[in-house]
């Protein structure tokens, strides 16, 4: 079910977003936000109760455009590989567009020790790999892939190639 973002809102994340691109999660405070958008602390919190409801609703974002991202990849095609490939190209292709945020993000999200912030994550995860057990069991029904194919090991694979590719993405300085 798609999050209601107002507005103001909108502009937060969005100025949330490109801190963390411009200058690392770290330097993401509820101060630096409000500089952003040349805003009072006081005129921030009237959307938000603090940071991590912005982290929060950013990953809800992310999950939405993520998923729809994919959805949309995989909709455009027929067989259970091409939409795997297709999949990944659109995955890649997201994180180019949004410098790698929604990597930042949830890798970030990790150190931060916050249970409620990582089960979102997990919950975003799991949707996705869901989505690709979906595509891999269309294609064991096909005869196309192996009936004796593991799919939580496939679906842990394929996400794994996408993350491993961002990482390497990431590191080369986005020239990679």
């Amino acid at each position: 079910m798609p999050v209601t973002i107002t507005l103001g809102q909108r502009k937060i994340i969005d100025a949330a977003r490109r801190i963390i691109i411009d200058h690392g999660m770290e330097k993401l405070t509820v101060r630096e936000i409000a500089n952003h958008l040349e805003l009072t602390d006081g005129a921030l919190y009237r959307h938000f109760s603090g940071k991590k409801e912005i982290i929060s609703l950013l990953i809800d974002d992310i999950e939405e455009s993520l998923l729809s991202a994919i959805d949309n990849a995989a909709a455009n095609t027929y067989g259970p590989l091409e939409k795997l490939e297709n999949i990944f190209r659109s995955h890649l292709s997201y994180v180019e567009k949004r410098k790698g945020v929604s990597f930042i993000v949830i890798n970030n999200t990790l150190s931060m020790k916050d249970g409620d912030l990582q089960n979102k994550v997990f919950r975003l995860v799991q949707k996705y790999m869901d989505r690709i057990k979906t595509i891999l069991e269309e294609g064991m029904v096909q005869g196309i892939f192996r009936r004796d194919l593991d799919l939580e090991a496939s679906c842990t694979t394929f996400f794994g190639i996408v993350q491993c590719s961002v990482t390497l993405w990431g590191l080369s300085d986005y020239k990679y």
